[in-house]
């Protein structure tokens, strides 16, 4: 099982999250009544980590099938957090926030 709340401390790596918007589960509502609290989480607006992490932090089955968890952007001083989903997969990912010389990788590809 993962939980949305670490998967984003990981990859945040220390950074301060300085805001979150929360989205839908990725195949719209599909799989929403495993999500405490679905229907009164705001969707679509910035929220601060306070807020979100209490909306965010369940657990999920991160495997094949359709998304456990919500889609977010997450803005932390030098990163973009997103979920991505490969072939049923479901795992967390970032991209600079701004223009640096970086070798891009593909998300889902185990690039």
């Amino acid at each position: 099982m993962a939980n949305l709340v670490q998967w984003i401390l990981e990859v945040a790596e220390g950074e301060p999250v300085l805001g979150v918007v929360i989205g839908e589960m990725g195949w719209g509502d599909y799989g929403s009544e495993n999500v405490p609290n679905y229907e009164q989480i705001p969707k679509g607006k910035v929220l601060p980590w306070e807020e979100a992490k209490g909306w965010l932090d369940y657990e999920f089955g991160e495997g094949y099938g359709a998304p456990g968890c919500n889609a977010v952007y997450v803005w932390t001083t030098t990163k973009v957090i997103a979920i991505t989903q490969c072939d049923g997969a479901t795992s967390p990912f970032c991209v600079p926030r701004n223009p640096v010389d970086i070798m891009p990788s593909m998300p889902g590809t185990g690039l």
